[in-house]
């Protein structure tokens, strides 16, 4: 699979995103790609994987997307394309390629400096946290007595690092932060090639930026992974004045390949914790970086490191902002909660698991839609759908979907709820309530009463996500829904709320019941009885998320 980047201009802001997975774009929130321009669509596009190759769909939108110039539907997108969603310009770019092996450039114990990042903290006395968190101006430190002055200048490391604390807490965007700490870098240091690794959650070097000198041939970049241990671990920065000629002495192909001649590798290090590491270097000039260069990187990278941390947290907290909105679509607030904290997971394999479905619907309403305009129609929906999802949420109910005028529902998944047949009940006699307000609402204006019939069941059904790969559903399936769906359009009569036997059998509270005999419904060989709800005994008429269990009859 080819690894692209998306580079664009959103407000005039520079920025990339990474192409892992199906990513939704659009003008609104709930799309991955926010694209904040008139000439976008709401729902304006989609990049889709198949197979190795990624596409680029465009959603029937207003202006259209353009690949290379040509208005298309969908078509392949690949490294170098150029992509016009609306009037917004997205670059395809490959995503930076490093040669990982396990040759040491810094090997030679007469070419190479190993500085340790507590001995240089120490000696130039940096808090590096303070200095952000303060957002004031960095002072330089009084020289201590019985530590060596550095090599580097003092005066032009505080210089250097207050320009860079200005720009690192100007954003908190991670691709945003990273170019500007690479920027820095070239501006400051006599590099023809930069690299920025990240160590993932599972600790795998990952390549998130290079950069090449302007008129530079852009080439793999090699880096041990016998170097990024050690600096890792060891928390060392490193230096060597001629990579080549210790890579010939040591054997080290893959150097003498790539010509390196002068590199420094150092941890972005903040709180004891290494989280990556910055590698440049010179093809060309022997002997390029002195001692005092090394200390100015090992600063920058201690910066950089502290203003990384907070942009990867400001990703993980709009990552969590999306999976909520995406959530609340679904299930109640407490639920999505859950989700969030990753406590729970609607991403698992579908299972089979014990629950209750309910559905709900309009009675007559197709007669009565015949009547009313468009508009009216999805103002009355709208209304009925509110109620629903409201007496839905209120008991910790998971929304399935919406068929035409009809509401379906389910208890029990993705949190397990061992009351879920009474949360079931509770939710239908709450939407019954709200609708018989709403009718004393429309009748003050002779408008005529909403009649809704509402059926549930229980037992196992299979939970999960399921569809293709192009789009998935957190639905359930088996008999135990069709049952649910058959008791609501078969049996229900306007206005009540019926049971089957199954959810009988789980109600842990007390309810007000009465039998409604025995039923033949579609599908079934043997009769089953229903029972109506008409009230509760015990069990509080009011939304309660974690009912409590009781042994009273039923």
């Amino acid at each position: 699979m080819e690894q692209l980047q998306l580079h664009y201009v959103d407000l005039g802001v520079p920025r990339v995103m990474d192409l892992k997975h199906e990513l939704s774009v659009g003008r609104t929130e709930g799309n991955d790609l926010i694209l904040n321009h008139p000439s976008v669509s709401r729902k304006h596009a989609r990049f889709e994987l198949r197979g190795d190759n990624w596409w680029i769909v465009d959603l029937k939108s207003t202006n259209g997307v353009k690949l290379n110039g040509n208005l298309v539907t969908e078509a392949q997108v690949g490294a170098g394309d150029k992509l016009s969603v609306g009037s917004v310009l997205l670059d395809a770019r490959a995503m930076p390629s490093v040669d990982f092996n396990a040759d040491s450039m810094f090997d030679n114990p007469s070419g190479t400096v190993i500085r340790r990042i507590s001995d240089f903290n120490s000696e130039f006395g940096l808090d590096i946290n303070e200095a952000l968190e303060s957002k004031g101006p960095i002072t330089r430190p009084p020289s201590q007595p019985g530590l060596r002055e550095p090599a580097v200048s003092r005066e032009k490391i505080f210089q250097v690092l207050v320009q860079v604390a200005k720009a690192l807490l100007a954003s908190e965007e991670l691709q945003v932060v990273l170019t500007t700490v690479m920027d820095i870098i070239f501006r400051y240091l006599p590099v023809e090639r930069g690299l920025i690794i990240l160590f993932d959650e599972e600790g795998n070097p990952v390549p998130k930026l290079t950069k090449f000198i302007d008129g530079a041939e852009q080439q793999d970049i090699p880096i041990s992974r016998t170097i990024l241990k050690m600096v890792a671990q060891q928390q060392v920065a490193l230096m060597t004045s001629n990579a080549l000629e210790d890579a010939r002495l040591l054997g080290g192909k893959s150097i003498a390949i790539h010509g390196i001649r002068s590199a420094m590798c150092v941890p972005l290090w903040n709180r004891q914790r290494v989280i990556g590491a910055v590698q440049v270097d010179s093809p060309i000039h022997i002997g390029s970086f002195t001692e005092e260069d090394l200390d100015l990187l090992t600063a920058l990278a201690n910066f950089a490191a502290v203003a990384i941390e907070r942009a990867q947290l400001a990703e993980k907290i709009e990552e969590e902002k999306k999976i909520r909105s995406r959530m609340e679509r679904y299930h109640s607030p407490a639920v999505v909660d859950e989700i969030v904290k990753g406590l729970i997971s609607t991403e698992s394999e579908v299972r089979s698991t014990d629950l209750s479905i309910l559905f709900a619907d309009i009675s007559g309403f197709t007669p009565m839609s015949e009547s009313k305009k468009p508009e009216e129609v999805a103002e009355f929906l709208s209304h009925f759908f509110s109620c629903a999802v409201e007496s839905i949420f209120a008991y910790g109910g998971t929304l399935d979907k919406f068929i035409g005028d009809a509401v379906m529902a389910f208890f029990g998944a993705p949190m397990p709820q061992d009351d879920h047949a009474d949360r079931a009940v509770l939710t239908g006699l709450m939407l019954q309530r709200m609708v018989n307000q709403w009718n004393v609402e429309r009748a003050k204006t002779n408008l005529p009463p909403v009649k809704v019939r509402v059926g549930i069941n229980s037992g196992l059904a299979v939970v999960g996500n399921v569809g293709t790969e192009k789009r998935v559903d957190y639905t359930v399936l088996g008999s135990s829904v069709n049952i649910a769906s058959r008791l609501e359009s078969g049996v229900a009569q306007p206005g009540q709320v019926v049971i089957s036997q199954n959810t009988m059998d789980r109600i842990m509270g007390s309810f007000e019941t009465e039998s409604l005999g025995e039923f033949a419904l579609k599908g079934l060989q043997q009769k089953m009885p229903v029972f109506a709800v008409t009230g509760t005994v015990g069990v509080g008429a009011t939304p309660a998320p974690a009912l409590q269990s009781t042994s009273t009859t039923r």
